[in-house]
């Protein structure tokens, strides 16, 4: 187990995308952005975009495999590839978690949520584009961006531009999620 999370350079990633995500986080906590798109200019919160760099990094994770080594072993490393996603995300959660408890809002439990339902997304099209599918989730930021808001009220659709107590995107975000677990199996079995 600590071979194969060596040689997927997790001690190194993983960290970083973390910090980079709470860090994050703590900065632009309660900011909004104004952004053009096709309904107005929305006022957007920045907090939207702080997951990109900790699923990018989880997505450098999993794909940095060694295929000779991973096709001959006894081990089947499905269990090993969604126990290392499962645990980025519950990390992440603390991240969120404690970076409202520090600033007294609950708006920055949207963070783990949002991470959980974008990386649901790039796992969910890792089954089919591989490395690639990290645009997946990019693609579905600026599509909400774009076409996700009735002035500045986000559509039920964009599922992580929704309040952080809406329930609906709670639901959305899991399931997503435990779609792109599920979506990962078959990807965990190819070979670069």
């Amino acid at each position: 187990m600590r071979w194969w999370f060596k040689a997927r350079k997790g001690y190194s990633l993983l960290p970083l995308g973390l910090a980079l995500f709470t860090l994050a986080l703590f900065a632009v906590q309660d900011t909004t952005v104004l952004l053009p798109s096709v309904t107005g200019s929305p006022r957007v919160a920045l907090s939207l975009f702080v997951p990109v760099p900790l699923f990018a990094l989880l997505m450098a994770v999993l794909e940095s495999r060694l295929p000779s080594a991973e096709a001959s072993g006894v081990r089947s490393l499905i269990r090993f590839d969604n126990a290392l996603v499962i645990s980025v995300m519950a990390a992440a959660a603390l991240c969120s978690v404690a970076v409202a408890a520090l600033q007294g809002t609950a708006a920055a439990t949207t963070g783990a949520r949002n991470a959980l339902f974008l990386t649901g997304l790039m796992l969910i099209g890792r089954a089919w584009a591989g490395q690639a599918a990290v645009m997946v989730p990019v693609g579905w930021l600026v599509t909400v961006v774009v076409i996700g808001f009735r002035g500045n009220i986000p559509r039920p659709w964009t599922v992580i531009a929704l309040p952080a107590d809406d329930v609906f995107a709670a639901v959305a975000c899991a399931t997503v999620f435990a779609v792109g677990l599920v979506a990962q199996i078959p990807s965990s079995r190819k070979t670069a």
